[in-house]
C-alpha cells in the first residue's frame, strides 16, 4: 500500500490524475490502493435504510424489501430490522454493508431464490493494493495488470469534475483458472477525478451474471448507495432458466462513534 494515500483522499501530485499521461493499468492500480486506504479507516459503526427491489421478468413477479441495518464494520456484524415491524435479527451488512471495497478480492453469496427472497454477504475481502511505480530508481517503469487487458473508454475523461472509466478484459489464462459459474471478473471501473476514488464498479460473471456497485460521499465517507444484482437460475439437472434481477438503494445513512444497539458492542 502507498503509504501518503493513508492520510488524505485525493491522489498525491506525483501520480497526476490524468488519462492522456498514464495508463489504464496504473490508473486501475492507483484508484485501487486510494480504495484500500479509505476502507482501513472506515467508520467503527454506519446505519442505514436500505430498499431492495427484486423482480423475475418473465414471471411477472416482484417484490420489495425493506430494511434498517446497523453494522459493525470492523467484522461485518449487523442489527436488521426488516421495515415496517418485521423480524429482528443479527446477521451480516445486508446485502453489502456500505463501506465494502469493492476493488479487492473477495467471496461474495448472493442468491435472488425462485420467490424473489434475497440472501447476500460478503467475506473474506482482502483489498487489492500495488507498490508505488515512483518508487523506482530505473530509468523506465512498465506497469500493467498481469490478468486483465485495460483499456480507457471513449467517454474516459480527464477534467477535474468528470470519471476516468476504464474496461477491463480478462486474460484467457486467468479465466481458465477457476470456474466460470462462481467466478465474477472485472469489467469497468469508473474513476472519480477529483478524489481518485471508484464511482462505479461493474462485474460479471456466465449467463449474463452481473454485479454492480455505485458509490457516494455521505458526510465525508466513501459508501455504497445503489447496487445492481442480476443473473439467470437452473432447475434441476439445469432445466428451466429463470432470470431474476435485483436493485438496491441505501439511505439514510448515519455514522455513529458508539454501538448503536447493545448487541454491536465489544
Amino acid at each position: 500500500m502507498i503509504a501518503t494515500f493513508s492520510d488524505q483522499l485525493r491522489p498525491p501530485t506525483s501520480l497526476p490524475r490524468s488519462t492522456p499521461t498514464i495508463s489504464p493499468d496504473l490508473a486501475f492500480q492507483h484508484c485501487a490502493n486510494v480504495a484500500a486506504a479509505v476502507y482501513q479507516r472506515a467508520p467503527a459503526f454506519v446505519t442505514y435504510r436500505v430498499a431492495t427491489h427484486v423482480s423475475a421478468p418473465a414471471m411477472r413477479q416482484q417484490r420489495d424489501v425493506v430494511r434498517s441495518v446497523q453494522v459493525r464494520t470492523k467484522d461485518d456484524v449487523a442489527v436488521i430490522q426488516d421495515l415496517p415491524q418485521g423480524r429482528n435479527q443479527l446477521g451480516h451488512g445486508f446485502p453489502v454493508t456500505p463501506t465494502f471495497d469493492a476493488l479487492s478480492y473477495f467471496t461474495l453469496s448472493w442468491r435472488v431464490g425462485a420467490h424473489q427472497d434475497v440472501t447476500a454477504s460478503v467475506h473474506d475481502v482482502t483489498p487489492m493494493t500495488y507498490a508505488d511505480p515512483s518508487a523506482s530508481r530505473a530509468d523506465i517503469v512498465v506497469t500493467r495488470l498481469r490478468s486483465y487487458r485495460a483499456q480507457y473508454a471513449p467517454d474516459s475523461s480527464d477534467a477535474p469534475g468528470a470519471q476516468t472509466h476504464v474496461t477491463l478484459a480478462p486474460l484467457d489464462f486467468f479465466k481458465n483458472q477457476y470456474n466460470p459459474d462462481t467466478t465474477f471478473y472485472f469489467n469497468d471501473l469508473y474513476i472519480d477525478n477529483a478524489s481518485g476514488l471508484p464511482s462505479r464498479v461493474i462485474l460479471e460473471g456466465s449467463e449474463g451474471k452481473q454485479f454492480v456497485l455505485d458509490y457516494g460521499s455521505v458526510e465525508g465517507h466513501w459508501v455504497l448507495t445503489h447496487i445492481h444484482y442480476e443473473e439467470v437460475l437452473h432447475g434441476p439437472l439445469r432445466v428451466g432458466r429463470l432470470h431474476v434481477i435485483a436493485d438496491v438503494v441505501y439511505d439514510k445513512f448515519t455514522f455513529p462513534e458508539l454501538p448503536p444497539d447493545p448487541r454491536l458492542a465489544g
